[in-house]
């Protein structure tokens, strides 16, 4: 699950730019067997999983043969939320321009859900639209997993291949996840632990010691949050392993997602751990903090990482009062999984394993510019 804040756009900045992270899909080590496609087969008319078998609905495999236009919905929790719906229909388009131009076959996106999070109606939308023949390929983000196995599964019997984007349902029959690994620390960009690498030669480039830390959260019961906490604790306790840290991955300081409360809540639990160091927010938070920092004057002496991207972010790395933050690229998530979508069902190509990783960008002071260039350029991005 993933929330945003309503913010303007910035103007870019003069300044040395270096470059993200890869920003491509790579796949990460997985323990299931590699599904087959049947031999002589263009489309995926049946494919073998560890579940079971799909095979692809008839009025699918006819409109591939006959060079006909594919639907691809994507299926978001909150489309009022300000910032990612803009970025995700921003990938779905590159997508669609990508398998234009592979494949030769028009691809129609949309970003469909509900305006605010509501599982049973996200569900209801996506039954009425496999039932009525409207879609041939569906992305889904399973905010609470266990209750989208149903529609997931349902939908692949169904001849409708699933895929799952920006939070997975594992226990699934969904064909790959596309988006960020918050939770399978022997993965490939595990975000826990780049964030921990990125926090350790932060440090030691700076020379600053990391003697206290405390882990703040905005849903301290979410497995992708945990994730994130217990892989940046554990990189940055090795090479500091004497730093005292407030909180655990499963008790950390819980802030909840709404700017305000988040200001307040944090700064009481400032002015009540005056000792704490270093602040490692699994998520939206560490914005707020970093204003704090700047408004109590305590820029070099005390610090703070966090995730996603608005403009807050942006002004607080303009500033130098937030080392940095891990930006899950929800632009790539969406475009990724409309490729996966089409080197499914017009290449007959099977993912070697359902966790298609993305390796997120780090954005810090040195390369705020390219940030702000980047998010200024699509309409909405940040709000």
């Amino acid at each position: 699950m993933r929330h945003s804040k309503t913010n303007k756009h910035f103007m870019p900045v003069a300044g040395a730019v270096v470059a993200a992270g890869s920003l491509l899909v790579a796949s990460a080590c997985s323990t299931s067997a590699t599904p087959k496609v049947a031999r002589g087969a263009k489309a995926p008319q049946t494919v073998k999983f560890k579940w079971g078998t799909f095979h692809l609905a008839s009025r699918i495999e006819s409109k591939i043969k006959a060079h006909k236009p594919l639907v691809m919905d994507l299926s978001f929790q909150a489309l009022s939320e300000p910032g990612a719906p803009a970025l995700l229909r921003a990938g779905l388009q590159r997508g669609a321009a990508w398998a234009k131009h592979r494949y030769g076959v028009t691809i129609k996106v949309n970003l469909i859900g509900t305006p605010e999070t509501d599982p049973p109606s996200q569900i209801s939308q996506i039954q009425s639209l496999v039932s009525a023949g409207q879609v041939d390929c569906v992305g889904v983000e399973p905010v609470t997993p266990g209750a989208f196995l149903k529609v997931i599964n349902t939908t692949m019997q169904s001849g409708v291949p699933v895929m799952t984007v920006n939070t997975d349902s594992p226990a699934s029959h969904r064909i790959a996840y596309y988006g960020v690994n918050d939770t399978a620390p022997s993965g490939r960009f595990f975000t826990g632990k780049i964030a921990g690498d990125f926090t350790v030669a932060w440090a030691r480039a700076h020379k600053v010691k990391l003697t206290s830390a405390a882990l703040i959260t905005g849903d301290t019961t979410a497995s992708w949050a945990q994730g994130r906490m217990q892989g940046w604790l554990s990189t940055v306790k090795k090479a500091f392993p004497k730093m005292s840290v407030v909180g655990t991955p499963t008790n950390a300081f819980t802030t909840g997602y709404d700017p305000a409360q988040i200001n307040s809540k944090m700064s009481a639990f400032m002015t009540g751990h005056p000792n704490v160091q270093f602040y490692f927010d699994s998520d939206w938070g560490a914005a707020v903090i970093a204003q704090l920092i700047g408004s109590r004057h305590l820029k070099g002496k005390v610090y703070t990482l966090g995730f996603n991207v608005d403009s807050t972010y942006l002004k607080d790395l303009q500033q130098g009062t937030l080392i940095g933050t891990i930006d899950q690229r929800y632009d790539l998530q969406a475009e990724n999984f409309v490729k996966g979508c089409a080197q499914f069902l017009l290449g007959g190509v099977v993912p070697k394993t359902p966790f298609q990783y993305l390796n997120p960008s780090i954005w810090t002071p040195a390369n705020v510019a390219k940030a702000i260039k980047l998010y200024n350029s699509i309409p909405g991005a940040l709000g």
